[in-house]
């Protein structure tokens, strides 16, 4: 993993590079990176070529992705970078964004690397909605804004809590790891324990005993 000591100059040459690209989402590319742990930035680093990993070769996708090369987006599905999951369908899963507009602010982020828009499947909008009225109803905000955007090549879903002057353009802060924790537990969907049903009884019915007759 990198030292924590160079994290915050690798992060400065990185949005340094950034500010001299035409990326039409630059600003939300860089708080992207600014609110990247060392491990999550050794990772984009990696997936981006800018190093090598730890082995000395570039990273490979996991087993059934079509990317030779795994987006920040697509580690934090396949579980390879740490997040702060809270619901997830069959298509997408919800985790709570690191750098967020406002309290509470989610991700939607399909499973399958999706670079435009148009193909972003129903249920990923579904489980946006989903997440939308648990917002408003868990952190009471006015409104629940739902927009998508491209970063770093895949397409997400924002699901954002407006209270009071936030709009989609407001300045992000990052947020604490205990803030988000203590957000997860309150949002995430809980499991169920499976329910056990008690074996019946069988009722042993009387039998009567058949004994031979008695010879005298």
């Amino acid at each position: 993993m990198l030292p924590e000591e160079q994290v915050p100059q690798i992060k400065k040459q990185l949005l340094e590079q950034l500010d001299a690209t035409n990326l039409p989402n630059k600003e939300e590319v860089k708080k992207s990176v600014e609110g990247m742990n060392a491990v999550q930035l050794e990772e984009f680093l990696v997936q981006n070529k800018l190093i090598k990993s730890p082995e000395g070769e570039p990273q490979s996708a996991p087993q059934g992705s079509a990317q030779p090369q795994q987006c920040i987006f697509c580690s934090i599905v396949f579980g390879d970078v740490p997040s702060h999951k809270i619901d997830e369908n069959k298509d997408s899963i919800a985790v709570l964004e690191l750098n967020p507009i406002s309290k509470g602010h989610v991700i939607i982020i399909p499973k399958e690397h999706l670079p435009d828009s148009g193909k972003l499947p129903s249920t990923a909008f579904t489980l946006a909605k989903k997440i939308a009225k648990k917002l408003k109803s868990k952190l009471k905000s006015k409104d629940v804004e739902i927009h998508t955007s491209n970063i770093f090549g895949h397409e997400i879903i924002n699901v954002i809590p407006m209270y009071e002057g936030e709009t989609p353009n407001s300045e992000r802060q990052q947020a604490k790891p205990e803030e988000l924790s203590k957000l997860q537990k309150l949002l995430e969907v809980k499991k169920k324990a499976p329910i056990l049903k008690k074996p019946k009884r069988k009722k042993l019915k009387d039998k009567k005993l058949w004994l031979p007759k008695r010879i005298p």
